[in-house]
């Protein structure tokens, strides 16, 4: 009786799991088509292409851009989680040029990085291969959630982005007196 209850709860888990990351998924999918209107409005709206805004009005449209756009990631985040959940998550694996990766993260953040008033260093140590092997969308990811965070975090001085051979085939990590 208790092996049958066991194999019951078991089922009954699985259920529930399968039900949540498909909540998930389409939740996620429901909210990316107003949030993308939102998005493209709140563009136009901080643009102001027209000059009849004063800027304060520009500048609520630009935060209505920005809390879009967050939201936009969190909600692609619920996807990409209710994916791992689910075991439907796939990496596909390119070849991709390293001074390709430079640009993208040189591009997505130079912006941010004026409009705070910090520094932003970008840096590729000597020696390294030409390419990587990786899924650049999930490469991508990782690079805008950790250099976002690194700008909301950082109120002034530098945001450095550093690219380099891990010592002995792991990776080592600097203590703040190597950053002096």
């Amino acid at each position: 009786e208790a092996l049958t209850a066991l194999h019951e709860k078991v089922e009954q888990l699985a259920l529930s799991s399968r039900y949540k990351s498909e909540f998930l998924a389409n939740l996620s999918h429901e909210l990316r088509t107003p949030l993308n209107s939102l998005l493209i409005l709140g563009k136009l709206l901080a643009d102001n292409a027209t000059g009849n805004l004063t800027p304060q009005q520009v500048e609520y449209a630009q935060t209505i851009c920005m809390a879009g756009d967050d939201l936009l990631k969190l909600t692609n985040d619920i996807l990409d989680l209710a994916k791992v959940e689910s075991g439907t998550v796939t990496v596909n694996l390119t070849n991709e040029r390293l001074a390709d990766v430079r640009v993208y993260v040189e591009r997505a953040f130079r912006q941010t990085a004026r409009d705070k008033g910090v520094e932003f260093r970008v840096s590729m140590q000597e020696g390294l291969p030409v390419t990587i092997r990786t899924d650049l969308k999930r490469l991508r990811q990782i690079l805008q959630n950790l250099l976002s965070n690194a700008f909301k975090f950082t109120q002034k001085g530098v945001v450095s982005f550093e690219v380099s051979l891990a010592d002995h085939g792991c990776m080592r990590r600097r203590t703040d007196a190597e950053h002096v």
